[in-house]
């Protein structure tokens, strides 16, 4: 069941509005941090920040996770919306076989490009858990390249349109914020955020 506008905006609101204390020796991450305040911190320096505070704000554990937690969350987030598209691409692919092949086709290719960065995204947790943030982000961009990929098969065909276009725009902010997130974990060993 989908949040209400106003249920958003409250989380919003609520992230946003409370500071950042943290507490750090300087060698890592902060240690403690206020409630939801290190979410609005890290989505500060995403370019999607209404989407970042939401995405992460709705899982939980999300307002007691370290950077390294929120890191995991988004890309949690990203599979699980991944998973959900390949559902969502195979269904209207059956549905729309005998009536439009060449939609269908797309719908195919969407199947598999999701398929691709599920893979990529299961690849990227564990390469967290490693602390090999280059691979996470080389993992999570090659994930945004097979959301772009089924977008643009339906630009092919003119005045064909993709039933997929808001999905793959969320997919791809985030895995724009896990990169922007997992940058920030790595950049935390020498600065606190």
């Amino acid at each position: 069941m989908a949040a209400s506008p106003l249920l958003v905006l409250l989380a919003f609101f609520a992230a946003s509005s409370v500071g950042v204390v943290a507490v750090s020796d300087g060698a890592g991450p902060p240690s403690a941090v206020s409630a939801g305040g290190l979410i609005a911190s890290a989505c500060n320096r995403t370019l999607y920040y209404d989407v970042c505070v939401a995405s992460l704000a709705s899982r939980p554990g999300s307002r007691r996770a370290d950077l390294r937690g929120l890191a995991s969350i988004s890309l949690d987030v990203g599979l699980a919306h991944a998973r959900a598209t390949v559902s969502l691409a195979k269904a209207l692919s059956k549905r729309h076989a005998a009536a439009a092949a060449y939609a269908a086709g797309c719908l195919s290719d969407c199947v598999e490009e999701y398929s691709e960065a599920v893979d990529g995204l299961r690849k990227s947790a564990a390469a967290l858990r490693r602390s090999a943030y280059d691979d996470v982000n080389d993992l999570v961009s090659g994930a945004m390249t097979n959301s772009d990929t089924c977008e643009s098969a339906f630009a092919d065909k003119p005045g064909l349109r993709s039933p997929l276009t808001e999905r793959n725009s969320y997919f791809f902010k985030i895995c724009s914020i896990a990169i922007a997130i997992t940058n920030l974990l790595h950049g935390s060993s020498s600065r606190a955020l």
